[in-house]
């Protein structure tokens, strides 16, 4: 029998409904939530707090329109740090500092044998893009390589939502791998 995760909070069922409300509507309202469950506001508001508070919920984020704010260009970079970075720097320091760098929307630490980081950047435009890389690859040639890019318009973003991941785990349910985005017959 699989033990529970000691690290992992227990969440009741009311709880992960709760969860599963604000996943997919994060702006209703815990009335509005409670109204649909059959619970008190003031459960909802517990729940919610308690699953703040233990750190489930980290945030509330608005989901942005990229393209609408000028942001037409994104680029998968996959670089890797060479050992001058590794030996002047902690690995918390480069992600501080990764954090810091204007365009990075998202940056992964990987462990992989050739590659360090997968950093998820914007910019309004091709130019500005490559202006950007051209400078890295030629100010920080001693420090970083860049071993891929991959370069796509901000409208070509299929899809940018955890949901369905999430719902899986908090429902506990397996990945269903029988048909992946085909339909076998």
């Amino acid at each position: 029998m699989k033990k529970a995760d000691p690290e992992l909070p227990r969440l009741t069922k009311n709880d992960q409904e709760v969860l599963k409300s604000i996943i997919k509507h994060a702006k209703m309202p815990d009335t509005e939530i409670a109204k649909k469950m059959n619970l008190s506001p003031q459960a909802v508001f517990k729940i919610r707090k308690k699953l703040e508070e233990c750190g489930i919920i980290k945030g509330y984020q608005p989901i942005i329109d990229l393209k609408k704010i000028g942001i037409d260009v994104m680029v998968n970079l996959v670089i890797r740090l060479k050992p001058v970075v590794w030996d002047t720097y902690s690995d918390n320091q480069i992600s501080e500092r990764i954090k810091q760098l204007p365009h990075v929307i998202n940056a992964y630490r990987v462990l992989e044998a050739r590659a360090s980081h997968v950093i998820l950047m914007g910019f309004k435009d091709l130019a500005q893009m490559d202006k950007y890389l051209a400078k890295i690859q030629t100010k920080f040639a001693k420090e970083i390589d860049i071993l891929a890019i991959y370069p796509f318009a901000t409208d070509k973003i299929i899809t940018e939502s955890r949901v369905g991941l999430l719902y899986e785990i908090i429902d506990k349910k397996e990945f269903p791998l029988d048909e992946f985005f085909i339909k076998k017959e």
